[in-house]
């Protein structure tokens, strides 16, 4: 069989590859390789809406099945690639049938890390099995792990009115990524809210939990490049316009991409990322786009119906803070020691951080005012 399309890897980085290829006139075969038993979908609503029965199933998808059947997508469910050869431009499937291309894209995404007694969460089988639970008899949801997963979930589960008690290893949630400084803002809104935060470790304290959640990251799903013989470190290395060969691609949480606005190596692991770099490889497939990917790594999160915040960099630096956290309208500059804007985290501020998303791309200097 063969594809002059294939994408090896069924989530949003894979479905906005077919789906731009084909709005921009792309008119090959093209074939989505999904090891999930689900056409593409979107993840975020798995850990708030889609998890609290607020937003339905069908609403989580991209596209209903009868979108990629309309447009002459051959989506493969529940089949995973085995093994790619570069040589004879081949993959190997796990249903026994290989498949050659003339364009491959890579867009295999990551796995969450395990505790032993505690569940994780990045699938909509995941996400159901959990909303089943917290829709019943309240308990007492223990979260380890103070990334965007254990914080979201953290939030759900309260609003859902269960106890929650959070284990985080930094000294305040989400410090790593945006500096203590900016980062009680958060804090003070789990517990506010009624969330037990306990800082400064990875144990739960001692107590009868109902549930236990292992929110500590995840590990991209590298070793099918590996064996490739593809470069691999942190992340598929590829170049500025994604390429890691003249005829493959790596995106979304695999690609550790050379940034042509940051002028280093980046892997990002959020939605916008893997909807944008999925965009411009379907672009680049259709004729369309030629230039280097420049799109300036932007991400969201809403921590339940509390709060939100929206962010673009990534950077650090002395975070110049304007506003009023207790009111929750700010805005939080990253900048370097020249006062450049490395990065931009704003609540109730989407014009600000658009306009340092701009600075940050035209590397034109600090924010104005």
């Amino acid at each position: 069989m063969r594809y002059q399309n294939v994408i090896v890897g069924g989530g949003l980085a894979g479905g906005m590859v077919a789906q731009e290829y084909r709005e921009q006139d792309g008119d090959g075969t093209v074939l989505i390789v999904a090891r999930e038993d689900h056409v593409p979908y979107h993840r975020p609503p798995l850990t708030k809406e889609y998890l609290r029965g607020e937003k339905p199933e069908a609403e989580v998808y991209m596209h209903p099945a009868e979108w990629w059947r309309n447009h002459e997508v051959d989506v493969r469910t529940g089949v995973s690639a085995t093994a790619v050869d570069l040589g004879a431009r081949s993959i190997a499937l796990s249903d026994g049938e290989p498949v050659e291309y003339e364009r491959l894209v890579l867009a295999t995404g990551a796995t969450p890390r395990t505790l032993p007694g505690a569940q994780s969460i990045r699938t909509l089988e995941d996400s159901r099995a959990l909303a089943e639970k917290l829709a019943g008899s309240a308990g007492h949801l223990g979260v380890i792990g103070g990334g965007f997963i254990g914080v979201e979930v953290a939030a759900s589960a309260r609003m859902k009115g269960w106890e929650v008690t959070m284990a985080v290893p930094e000294s305040v949630v989400w410090e790593h990524l945006f500096g203590a400084e900016v980062a009680v803002y958060f804090q003070r809104q789990l517990e506010e809210h009624g969330v037990n935060v306990n800082t400064g470790t990875k144990e739960l304290p001692a107590g009868d939990y109902t549930l236990k959640l292992a929110g500590i990251g995840v590990t991209p799903n590298t070793e099918l490049a590996e064996a490739a013989g593809l470069t691999v470190e942190n992340g598929v290395h590829v170049d500025e316009h994604l390429r890691a060969t003249d005829d493959v691609w790596a995106i979304g949480d695999i690609a550790a991409y050379q940034s042509a606005v940051h002028g280093r190596r980046l892997r990002i692991e959020h939605w916008d990322v893997a909807l944008n770099q999925g965009g411009y490889v379907g672009r680049t497939w259709a004729g369309k786009e030629s230039g280097p990917y420049t799109t300036v790594p932007y991400f969201f999160s809403d921590i339940g119906d509390w709060t939100w915040f929206e962010y673009v960099g990534p950077g650090s630096g002395r975070a110049d803070i304007r506003g009023s956290m207790a009111d929750d309208d700010f805005v939080a500059y990253y900048l370097d020691d020249d006062d450049k804007v490395t990065a931009c985290l704003g609540v109730n501020r989407s014009d600000d951080v658009n306009e340092a998303k701009e600075l940050i791309a035209s590397h034109s200097g600090a924010p104005v005012g």
